[in-house]
């Protein structure tokens, strides 16, 4: 063989071990200085319940009503193990949500989920400061509200407007609260009448994971076509951002009241209308 084919067989030679080396990659090749890990996708992370560690939120049996058990102790259980039940169903929703997300958008949803979870119990605990028992069943009945608000909102759903209970009695357990999308609590307290025949209203508002911005035009009285908005009571909350876990107090001035048409006034209320949905307080 003369050297020259020799050459040319060992050109032919390296040009074959170089293309099976590339049949044999089982991808692209990673970057200088990036490892295998970094390339690997993050995984989806459940809720896990602090009342309940070890395992991702699973659906278990609960009475039917929670308030007719024996004791303090197996009625806040009840409350937890509902939660659960709803924390199980907000997961398989934004693990749905999760794998149909690009990098950024997987990175936002377990981050919002990491937040509304750490804050959900504070949140609840902020709304019953009282002590004893009561506010001890009042808190675990706060977790599966705030678990029903983010379900539907996990899920894309409007809720159907919330009709609650105003009260006058400033006990905390008194107080009926509305649960927006995001985690933030609300509730009306009638804390007196005006000269004029109106009411002054209290609203308290517990900031969620992503706070809350006051807009004093979404809380008005309504009784059928006549809305009063009232006057806001000095200082002015008007973009006022409650944070996250806070208690945040304002009042409103009812003072057209007196002439709202309908004089039984069933149906009415104070409202809370940031859109859709809404709370009423009759």
């Amino acid at each position: 063989m003369g050297l020259m084919e020799s050459m040319r067989r060992t050109a032919t030679l390296a040009c074959l071990a170089g293309l099976l080396a590339a049949c044999g990659s089982s991808g692209p090749a990673a970057s200088p200085g990036t490892s295998s890990t970094a390339m690997a996708v993050t995984p989806f992370v459940s809720i896990v319940e602090p009342f309940d560690p070890g395992h991702p939120a699973r659906v278990e049996t609960t009475p039917a009503r929670c308030e007719g058990q024996g004791s303090t102790l197996a009625i806040e259980r009840c409350y937890e193990t509902r939660t659960e039940n709803v924390d199980a169903e907000i997961n398989a929703a934004q693990a749905a949500r999760y794998a149909k997300a690009d990098a950024a958008g997987r990175a936002a949803i377990l981050a919002q989920d990491r937040a509304w979870l750490a804050v959900r119990g504070p949140v609840c605990h902020a709304a019953f400061t009282g002590g004893g028992t009561a506010a001890g069943v009042s808190a675990a009945a706060c977790l599966l509200d705030e678990s029903n608000a983010r379900l539907a909102w996990a899920k894309g759903k409007t809720p159907p407007e919330a009709l609650l209970n105003a009260t006058d009695s400033t006990d905390p357990n008194q107080l009926s609260w509305y649960t927006t999308p995001k985690g933030s609590r609300i509730a009306e307290l009638s804390t007196q009448g005006d000269q004029t025949g109106g009411a002054v209203v209290t609203w308290i508002i517990i900031g969620g994971a992503e706070g809350f911005v006051v807009n004093p035009r979404q809380f008005f009285f309504q009784d059928a076509s006549f809305t009063d908005p009232g006057v806001v009571r000095p200082p002015d909350p008007t973009y006022h951002r409650v944070a996250t876990g806070q208690e945040y107090r304002f009042s409103i001035d009812y003072s057209q009241l007196a002439k709202d048409p309908s004089g039984d006034k069933r149906g009415s209320g104070y409202v809370y209308a940031p859109g859709a949905p809404t709370a009423i307080w009759i």
